[in-house]
């Protein structure tokens, strides 16, 4: 489970989590379970960035934008990404507060 700050005083959007694999693979995509308790800080908007070195992002592999659901949601690359580190970036969040939340995520591996 992870949540942004929200007291004593919270952060603003954009928040993000920076995931290190440990090595270089190909990657397909991540999959975001949104909190089950509760719709305060599901993500609403969300890019996805790969890096090989955790310094050098470029453009976003994904985008999406998602509805008020707590419904698995799963984002797959238009092209696989060759990376070690991804981050998963919330614009947004469905009722429109300042914090973020996810009960699980997931790189999901590229398909051979």
């Amino acid at each position: 489970f992870w949540h942004t700050r929200w007291q004593p005083q919270y952060d603003y959007m954009p928040h993000h989590v920076t995931i290190d694999i440990g090595s270089e693979a190909l990657l397909g995509g991540v999959i975001y379970v949104p909190r089950q308790d509760q719709t305060n800080g599901r993500v609403a908007r969300v890019d996805v960035f790969c890096s090989l070195d955790g310094v050098a992002w470029g453009e976003p592999a994904a985008s999406a934008h998602w509805g008020n659901s707590s419904e698995t949601q799963r984002l797959a690359f238009e092209t696989p990404r060759r990376a070690r580190y991804l981050k998963f970036v919330a614009r947004s969040e469905v009722n429109g507060n300042p914090f973020a939340a996810a009960a699980e995520l997931d790189i999901v591996p590229a398909e051979k």
